[in-house]
């Protein structure tokens, strides 16, 4: 499908607790062929011989994310339920382009290994992600490898995407997630926790949000 990517990528990494290889959080947003705005959201590391584990605690700080679904109204198997699960819209790209979703293997599709969505993911099928929610490997006998190149340098894991109904300029909502990950080959989880945004901030909100990043910036 063709997309109209904006000319800005929003990298929003505001406060990142890197732990070993995990660098911080980015959203990159493009307006879909039906108009809608797409968030990919990536978790960047420095190296590439690392395996995804989980994503959790996700935080909420001021306005709703505002996601919208697209499995009930593309959904033709009987079962038009709305869901953050990637395995229920089945129904291809277009569908899946403007639908929101969590991964665990950097694919968002039913195929393969994906997410599960953890207890704390309770309801699931709104526009929002519960506070303290997660979702994690679906099948943990397939190692999710976090092999895809950065464009601007590095490795990254496509995480989540979030979609929101038509142009959501100057609508944006802040987040904190944290993940777990391993070196390929072992059985020890690394940490990692950063902040983030889905939208586009108006100027001054900008400039306050430059100051929270300087001020997340600084290491113990």
């Amino acid at each position: 499908m063709t997309r109209f990517v904006l000319a800005s990528v929003v990298a929003s990494t505001l406060a990142a607790s890197a732990s070993a290889s995990f660098t911080g959080f980015e959203s990159v947003r493009t307006i879909t062929a039906a108009g809608n705005t797409q968030y990919k959201l990536y978790a960047n590391f420095s190296a590439g011989n690392y395996v995804f584990l989980n994503a959790f605690s996700w935080a909420n700080t001021g306005a709703a994310l505002n996601a919208r679904h697209q499995d009930a109204a593309e959904d033709l198997d009987g079962n038009p339920s709305q869901s953050w699960s990637a395995s229920v819209n089945l129904l291809g790209t277009a569908a899946r382009d403007n639908d929101s979703w969590v991964s665990a293997s950097g694919s968002g599709t039913s195929a393969g290994a994906d997410a599960s969505l953890d207890p704390g993911f309770n309801p699931s099928n709104t526009g929002e992600i519960p506070a303290g929610a997660g979702w994690f490997d679906a099948t943990p006998g397939t190692g999710n490898a976090i092999t895809a190149a950065n464009p601007a340098g590095g490795f990254r894991m496509l995480i989540a995407q979030i979609c929101r109904t038509g142009d959501d300029n100057g609508y944006f909502s802040t987040h904190g997630l944290q993940i777990s990950y391993k070196v390929v080959g072992t059985a020890t989880a690394l940490f990692g926790s950063g902040s983030f945004t889905i939208g586009v901030p108006a100027p001054g909100a900008m400039a306050l949000l430059g100051l929270a990043g300087l001020t997340g910036r600084r290491r113990r």
